[in-house]
């Protein structure tokens, strides 16, 4: 009997292998490991495709997360609200930095955050007298969150909002390029196991 693999990962590099030798090569040459022109030039083109003014990269996901909580200045104590539908790299830098995650219903029809969970959350998180910063939403399976109500949330409690755009980067909500939402946008490149 014949296997047939579910994910043919050797018919996938014998398209690109010509091109990631000369690329690979390139680095080997220049030898600019850590932050060579290689990564300005991904950076340009992932804000050029996007939109985004500001564009870092970092080694994976969960870093970027991690980034952008530090950036967003996350003390010990402060609450994050995020998706209870989402990988443990969501909640991960949060606990890391001694925040405490508040965890929000999705919605059945997209798994992504349900608002009016999310207002729940915020009562949740002053009812036991934590400080809130923040909600992390996570964009699931190509579909943006509904941003025009969390966003009103998020104004209206002044907190800052990380949009997690993993699953959709790409993909727009009304006319504004996932990348461009809220006051951090993270993705990586990643993907799961299967």
């Amino acid at each position: 009997m014949q296997r047939i693999a579910f994910i043919d990962l050797a018919r996938q590099q014998e398209r690109l292998r010509r091109g990631l030798d000369i690329g690979i090569g390139r680095v080997l040459d220049h030898g600019q490991y850590i932050m060579g022109p290689e990564v300005g030039e991904l950076e340009r083109r992932l804000g050029d495709f996007c939109g985004a003014r500001n564009v870092i990269t970092c080694a994976n996901g969960t870093d970027a997360l991690l980034l952008a909580l530090i950036a967003k200045g996350l003390h010990p104590g402060d609450a994050v609200i995020m998706p209870s539908f989402t990988f443990c790299a969501t909640a991960e830098p949060v606990s890391l930095l001694g925040g405490v995650p508040i965890f929000a219903d999705v919605l059945e029809d997209t798994f992504n955050l349900d608002p009016e969970s999310v207002k729940a959350a915020v009562l949740t998180a002053r009812r036991l007298g934590l400080p809130l910063s923040g909600v992390i939403s996570v964009d699931l399976f190509g579909q943006p969150c509904d941003y025009d109500a969390i966003e009103a949330i998020v104004r209206e409690n002044s907190l800052w909002l990380i949009c997690d755009a993993a699953q959709a980067f790409g993909a727009s909500y009304h006319r504004r390029k996932v990348g461009t939402i809220g006051n951090i946008t993270t993705t990586s490149f990643s993907r799961p196991n299967r």
